[in-house]
């Protein structure tokens, strides 16, 4: 046991300065002012000031055996250990609503109201208070009726309590080691403080701000596992905490460095700087955005230059890339057949009403705004107004006037539900891209009215 370490960790008790010390300190020292008493003593002038004028009631052994030059007296200990008092403070103050802790200091001191509290003793910034104020909060728990076995239940009890803005850490322990296990996220990167001290019991509970960061972590975690289907880890953590900045996963970048390596004629080397053989084997994890730029350019210079590569021989990055290439053709064809006659008839038959005038005014059926009607539609403003514009007549017998202009819930639905709607929207959709400026579809409406 290290004995001497111990010493240094134990605090002696402060020395009580009686009226009698402060009586022969000012006797002996009769012709000094408190400034050369200061020096002579080298003691803080405040100190000695504090002293002098009786504001201070106790010093340490040092400052005891410099100002009087010997060592103190033989006393008792005057001071606690302060975290019973603290204790039995907040408890009292959570039992007798709307009392203070600069009301309770006055009490416990006897002082006025006009008097400031000091409230180092309840912050723990002085470790150790008084005995007597140990005393007189025993009495007013006994004066009470709370007797010292139930105090030392009831502190108990309060003391394992979390505050408001705390959650205990047993509540979110699982999910610290879900984390750990399954992403190797270590919970004191999220405690922001050794887990050691959570686990021996020394600390109880969390910032809720902690607990809601470690709930999203691992709701986060759970979609990008089910993502990746387990398989690549590293690529789900990455996910949830964020990347190496300035760099990509390996993993990320695979497809298109095999293709690249099996249809360009070069190596692994000349886009990686070392040999695949590092990446393979997990001794490198990540590759330079720079380099992940040279090999997707690679990549479709390659394309470009072998038009009659398969889609499936394609990194899927780029057969996504290859396919809405062909749907854009598609699409930009079915709209000029749509703007033919037949195409016109087409869209005419697809935008029909299905039911009654009566019933698309019914006011049961609803309305929703004109200027909402696209985003229910799934199309922007500028495609709907071309179509509104194209068939005023169809939508002047499904709308409304009152003040401005409605489309009845009934038709909307009905148009979403048409399974050859997509056409016509894709038509639309395109001819505004090509259309710097937009028609205006609400005077087709207002003019009709």
């Amino acid at each position: 046991m290290n004995t001497k370490h111990d010493d240094k960790t134990v605090k002696k008790p402060r020395i009580a300065l009686s009226k009698g010390d402060i009586d022969r300190l000012l006797a002996d020292n009769a012709t000094e002012s408190v400034s050369i008493l200061a020096k002579r003593t080298r003691l803080p002038y405040m100190l000695i000031y504090n002293i002098v004028n009786q504001r201070v009631r106790s010093v340490s052994h040092r400052h005891y055996r410099m100002l009087f030059g010997k060592p103190p007296p033989a006393q008792a200990s005057l001071k606690v250990d302060g975290r019973t008092f603290r204790a039995m403070v907040d408890l009292w103050l959570y039992l007798n609503a709307g009392l203070s802790r600069a009301d309770l200091y006055r009490e416990l001191y006897g002082l006025s109201p006009r008097q400031r509290a000091d409230h180092r003793i309840f912050s723990g910034k002085i470790n150790a208070v008084d005995g007597k104020l140990v005393h007189r909060m025993r009495e007013k728990f006994s004066r009470a009726g709370v007797d010292e076995p139930l105090l030392r239940q009831w502190l108990e009890e309060f003391t394992d309590r979390p505050s408001p803005g705390r959650v205990p850490y047993a509540r979110i322990r699982p999910t610290l080691r879900y984390l750990q296990r399954a992403l190797g996220i270590h919970p004191t990167s999220i405690l922001n403080q050794s887990v050691a001290r959570y686990e021996s019991g020394m600390l109880k509970s969390v910032p809720r701000h902690v607990a809601d960061h470690a709930e999203a972590l691992k709701n986060a975690a759970q979609k990008a596992l089910r993502a990746v289907d387990g398989v690549d880890e590293r690529k789900a953590r990455e996910s949830v905490v964020g990347g190496k900045k300035g760099y990509t996963l390996y993993t990320d970048i695979r497809e298109e460095l095999r293709f690249v390596i099996s249809n360009g004629g070069r190596g692994a080397k000349f886009f990686l700087g070392r040999s695949l053989w590092t990446y393979e084997h997990g001794k490198a994890r990540h590759i330079a955005d720079h380099r992940v730029k040279r090999i997707l350019a690679a990549c479709d210079e390659i394309i470009r230059k072998k038009p009659t590569l398969t889609l499936s021989a394609l990194p899927r990055s780029r057969q996504h890339i290859q396919v809405r290439r062909l749907l854009d053709v598609l699409m930009a064809r079915s709209s000029q057949l749509l703007s033919r006659k037949d195409g016109i008839d087409l869209e005419k038959q697809i935008l029909r009403p299905s039911h009654r005038r009566d019933e698309y005014r019914n006011p049961y059926n609803g309305f929703t705004p004109f200027e909402m009607a696209p985003r229910v539609l799934g199309m922007r403003r500028r495609a709907f107004d071309l179509m509104v514009t194209e068939n005023c007549e169809i939508f002047r017998s499904v709308g409304r006037f009152s003040r401005r202009w409605y489309l009845s819930d009934l038709y909307l639905r009905e148009l979403s539900g048409k399974r050859n709607f997509s056409l016509i929207l894709a038509k639309y959709e395109r001819m505004a891209r090509n259309r710097r400026r937009r028609q205006n579809a609400g005077t087709c409406l207002i003019r009709a009215k």
